[in-house]
């Protein structure tokens, strides 16, 4: 779970009056626990408090009104420091009361009426912009796909960064910080400085084996300086002669691997939903990620569908799944349903249910 805000809960009596939801959820059991932690010490003593707590790789973060029993809680990923989750949090629950303590406390309201406090949730989320994070070393395509991701116009040659770039974007409503580093080796040493706090670190390559294994450098200093971030690898200029199959190179690297061809416009849709998909973005955020929704919401109907035993409606939902990762990039979670519908056609020929295991 690594989107910087994910959810947003406001609780008043145990009951639920406010959700916003950035990220993918949690489950309903591990939310439930994680509430009935905050509810065991949250009303205790005589004033107001804000805490927080590690848990199932998310830091929840709550606070009180201890006079209307009301309790707010953020979910965030773990590269959020306290201090700034802090003053995010109280200033959510201050505007909240400011906009709502006279209709909660009269007892009469629709909870509906409290979707109007959207816009201030979209400033407070404003203020915790994401930082994505573009390394790589000179001439992978690490400028390109900035252009790519910002819709600007793709350089028809390689002119190298200096020093590096930072630039805001926009997924529906959702801002992040877009760093771009210089990939120059003479540039080496402020690498550790603009890769710390990173929220996601994408790394790009260019798909050659030499850049391939050279790039296991990132890995390492990813390792270092941002334990907590979410790292993927671009395998960029897919369309050369002698490019690595981003299965190959996610096997050689051990981390997940899209593909890319980032001098392609076409392709900033499905770069996009890459980063999205790295974050772990609700798939509802912007009608951009509609493959990524219909991936999600199609993964819940083939664990249902298999479950029931109804196979032919799995084997459907796989090969959608697949071809919709074709979509995303994700070559090798494709490949992954192709072999789980080819294991469900067997089932449905042979009747062989041990052949899904």
């Amino acid at each position: 779970m690594f989107f910087i805000l994910r959810q947003v809960y406001v609780y008043k009596d145990n009951n639920l009056l406010y959700f916003r939801n950035f990220g993918k959820t949690v489950t309903q059991e591990l939310f439930n626990s994680l509430l009935d932690q905050i509810n065991k010490e949250a009303f205790k003593g005589s004033t107001d408090k804000t805490n927080y707590f590690d848990y199932y790789k998310s830091r929840v973060c709550y606070t009180t009104s201890k006079e209307l029993k009301l309790i707010v809680i953020f979910l965030s990923s773990l590269s959020l420091s306290f201090e700034n989750l802090e003053s995010q949090i109280l200033k959510c629950k201050e505007e909240f009361l400011t906009f709502f303590s006279d209709i909660m406390t009269s007892g009469q309201f629709d909870t509906s009426t409290f979707n109007l406090f959207d816009p201030t949730l979209d400033a407070i989320h404003r203020n915790l912009k994401p930082k994505i994070s573009l390394v790589g070393f000179s001439g992978v395509g690490k400028t390109t796909t900035t252009r790519l991701i910002r819709s600007e116009e793709i350089p028809t040659e390689h002119i190298p960064t200096i020093s590096g770039e930072v630039s805001t974007i926009k997924i529906g409503k959702l801002q992040f910080l877009l760093w771009d580093f210089a990939g120059q080796e003479q540039f080496s040493f402020l690498w550790n400085k603009f890769i710390r706090g990173s929220d996601g670190v994408l790394i790009i390559t260019d798909s050659t084996i030499e850049n391939v294994e050279k790039s296991r450098f990132f890995l390492d200093l990813i390792k270092n300086e941002a334990p907590n971030t979410h790292a993927a690898i671009i395998g960029n200029k897919q369309d050369l002669p002698g490019a690595l199959p981003v299965a190959e190179i996610e096997k050689i690297l051990g981390t997940k691997t899209y593909k890319m061809v980032a001098i392609d416009p076409n392709n900033r849709e499905k770069m996009i939903n890459i980063i999205a998909d790295i974050l772990e973005i609700s798939g509802d955020v912007s009608p951009l990620l509609r493959p990524l929704f219909e991936r999600d919401v199609m993964l819940e109907k083939t664990e249902t569908a298999l479950s029931n035993s109804r196979f032919e409606e799995a084997l459907e939902y796989c090969e959608k799944i697949a071809d919709l990762c074709v979509e995303l990039g994700d070559d090798s979670l494709g490949n992954e349903f192709l072999k789980d519908a080819e294991k469900i056609r067997v089932i449905l020929q042979e009747g062989d249910i041990t052949a899904i295991e």
